[in-house]
């Protein structure tokens, strides 16, 4: 994802589009059972899994004019998950 990232950031720029790609990290959509989101808990450094928000929030930045000078970038929002 990343090179397709960087190929469209810079193949789109002159239009004024930007181009990011997000790695969520270990979200809780409904999916997981209690205790994989216990083991998943327990190697997060803030100490909880992401939630939907959390990415909504990133993206609604990177669409503002605040994030238009942000462009070909793989963004860990992943609450620190090394």
């Amino acid at each position: 994802m990343d090179r397709i990232t960087l190929a469209a950031a810079r193949e789109l720029a002159h239009l004024g589009v930007t181009c990011n790609a997000i790695n969520p990290g270990p979200t809780d959509t409904g999916w997981m059972t209690e205790d994989q989101k216990a083991d998943l808990i327990r190697g997060m450094p803030l100490g909880r899994l992401g939630v939907p928000q959390d990415c909504a929030n990133l993206v609604t930045f990177l669409c503002s004019a605040e994030g238009g000078w942000v462009n070909a970038q793989l963004l860990q929002s992943n609450g620190g998950l090394g």
